[in-house]
């Protein structure tokens, strides 16, 4: 069965989101940075009149950090919670079977991975949006 993913991409690094746990896309605006936060939590962001936490995807799995000037905010909403991923750029949905992601060796291991995959001749990151957001806004 093959289920659609959105591709993203951060500090060089493409991602995959399930596309159901996807609501909407916005462009990056000014944050408020949040003190004691980790590095990769870029603060929050108003959207519509409620506050957002933002984290920075590629900066969230040691992979650089969002650069670009256009950058945007992917909105994911799990059980209940909304998240807001900080990428460069936004490429396309891309259907991906349950086998096309391979686990990951040890020194990736994040229990918000879902395995590696393949988006054309470059490998994608395959994120578990509801692990992150549990990780993040606990």
């Amino acid at each position: 069965m093959t289920r659609p993913y959105l591709i993203v991409e951060g500090g060089g690094t493409l991602f995959a989101l399930a596309q159901e746990v996807v609501r909407e896309i916005v462009p990056a605006r000014s944050f408020t940075r949040l003190p004691g936060a980790p590095p990769a939590v870029r603060g929050l962001l108003n959207v519509r009149g409620t506050l957002l936490t933002v984290l920075d995807l590629s900066q969230r799995f040691g992979r650089g950090s969002a650069t670009a000037t256009d950058a945007s905010v992917v909105i994911g909403v799990t059980n209940g919670r909304s998240l807001g991923l900080l990428v460069d750029d936004v490429h396309e949905v891309h259907g991906f079977a349950d086998g096309d992601f391979v686990s990951t060796s040890t020194d990736v291991a994040d229990s918000a991975v879902m395995g590696l995959g393949h988006f054309g001749d470059r490998i994608v990151l395959a994120v578990d949006l509801q692990e992150l957001a549990r990780q993040t806004l606990a």
